[in-house]
């Protein structure tokens, strides 16, 4: 790994640095994520971590940011090429449960950050950044479709209320896939965008 991380270039190094941390605490949980075995995972030295990140907590902010929050916000920004605000605002609604997203291989990340994030002054702050950016974002589509019917809706509320329904559908189909899929979970959000807006596929 030395070898092959000593080639690529920063911006890569920072990426591999950033996946070996995610994989530690994916399998050791919070209490897991120290230096030395995220060092042993990536195949480098103490002192290049150190080169890219100024301690453990911004490189546990730095999983924080990518592990979810990048994939999700990058398909977003994907979906806003859609040619009307209906189509953006199911482009957008589609992007929480595509598969690098909505799956259950973040179940143990997720719950270590959240975890972490209730005493972390750290990651309390990227957390609060993040989700406010998540939540505008959706609030900008949902309110470009009231508006073009002319529907009086608290964008940032209804915005709000959808990604705690894609938070919860998460968690419970990763703990029992048997109680629902992603695909109805897609629906449900969704039927809760309608009872607002009214239908937006036809």
């Amino acid at each position: 790994m030395q070898k092959r991380f000593s080639r690529e270039n920063p911006e890569t190094r920072r990426r591999l640095l950033i996946e070996a941390a995610e994989r530690c605490l994916a399998t050791h949980g919070i209490q897991g994520f120290t230096i030395d075995r995220i060092c042993r995972e990536a195949g480098v030295s103490r002192g290049l971590i150190g080169h890219y990140f100024a301690g453990k907590d911004a490189l546990l902010a730095a999983v924080y940011r990518s592990s979810l929050y990048g994939a999700i916000m990058d398909r977003m920004a994907k979906a806003a090429g859609a040619a009307t605000p209906t189509g953006r605002l199911e482009a957008t609604i589609a992007a929480a449960f595509q598969p690098d997203t909505f799956k259950r291989a973040n179940l143990l990340v997720w719950l270590a950050l959240w975890g972490a994030a209730a005493t972390n002054p750290t990651l309390q702050k990227v957390h609060r950044w993040l989700y406010r950016r998540y939540r505008a974002r959706l609030a900008e589509e949902i309110a470009a479709v009231a508006a073009e019917r002319r529907i009086a809706v608290d964008a940032l509320v209804l915005a709000r209320n959808i990604i705690a329904l894609i938070d919860g559908l998460w968690l419970e189909w990763c703990l029992d896939p048997q109680a629902l899929n992603p695909a109805d979970a897609r629906a449900a959000c969704l039927g809760l965008i309608e009872a607002r807006l009214g239908r937006l596929s036809e």
